[in-house]
């Protein structure tokens, strides 16, 4: 007999429970159905199989020896289902929640923040990637990505979570006595870039400036970036969110903005779609109250 002549599951689940019960009522409440719902089921599973399978003793139901077998057979097959179930809902909760995120995102916004989810959820594993890199999530194992961007990757469930625009931003120090009107003035200042991006030479090539011949540019690893701006070591290229605090009280200077007026652009949520495991459920709902809290850019 091939698949399509079998008997459809939820028939099979109605007769192993009446015949285990030993009850059609008992089948019924285990199953969230009514007796007489159980009782049509198993009435068109011998009507399926031509053959009796159960038969009224007293005020219960008893098994015929076809009955027997079907019910023996069912009930190791179920619970055969069942436990492979039940092995992959375990295995999947203890999985560790594996995220992506940018090197300043971790650094600047996420680590300072991440002790109280910690506290909130001790049975959580976290396993933080913080790399310029794109991943990809399905192929490398990653439950959720948080990026820069204006939220379009194909295939991808991308949800705004903070608003920020990018901003090329300098210490007083090492814009003292210089003009800086237009993208060709910064030309002649050393930059801040980071490692494994040319997000400062992209910016810069697009507004019609090259400079494939400068030499004074330090790549960093994205956790010392905002460090080394601070303290004087150049122009860099950066979210307003991380540096907002620094511009309003003069500590660093807003020498060019992208994205006003502009499509929102910010950090994403970035998944697979789909439905999503418990851990990634809180996570993603602690983000997003976080976000909430005020973390939004002000006047972006």
């Amino acid at each position: 007999m091939g698949w399509e002549g079998l008997p459809s599951l939820s028939i099979l689940r109605a007769f192993e429970a009446a015949a285990r019960q030993k009850s059609f009522s008992a089948a019924g409440r285990e199953l969230n159905v009514t007796h007489v719902a159980v009782a049509q089921q198993v009435r068109r599973l011998e009507e399926h199989l031509g053959v009796s399978l159960i038969y009224r003793e007293g005020r219960g139901i008893a098994l015929t020896e076809q009955g027997e077998k079907l019910s023996a057979a069912l009930s190791e097959g179920l619970q055969t289902i069942r436990s492979g179930v039940e092995e992959i809902l375990d295995t999947d909760r203890d999985r560790p929640l594996h995220v992506s995120l940018t090197p300043s995102f971790a650094v600047s916004w996420l680590m300072p923040r991440i002790g109280a989810f910690r506290a909130e959820n001790p049975d959580i594993e976290l396993m933080l990637n913080p790399s310029p890199q794109v991943v990809d999530l399905k192929r490398d194992g990653f439950d959720l990505a948080i990026r820069f961007g204006s939220g379009k990757w194909p295939g991808m469930d991308a949800e705004m979570f903070l608003k920020s625009n990018y901003v090329l931003v300098a210490a007083p120090s090492v814009i003292a006595g210089k003009k800086i009107e237009q993208p060709a003035d910064l030309a002649a200042l050393p930059w801040l870039q980071e490692l494994g991006t040319e997000e400062f030479a992209a910016w810069m090539r697009a507004k019609g400036v090259e400079a494939g011949s400068k030499r004074d540019i330090a790549h960093l690893p994205g956790h010392m970036i905002l460090s080394a701006v601070r303290e004087g070591q150049g122009v860099a290229y950066t979210s307003r969110l991380f540096v907002d605090d620094d511009i309003r009280e003069g500590r660093l200077v807003l020498l060019f903005e992208e994205g006003k007026g502009e499509d929102a652009v910010g950090y994403f949520l970035v998944r697979r779609p789909g439905p999503m495991r418990e851990p990634l459920k809180l996570f993603y709902a602690w983000l997003k109250r976080q976000a909430k809290a005020g973390d939004i850019v002000p006047g972006i």
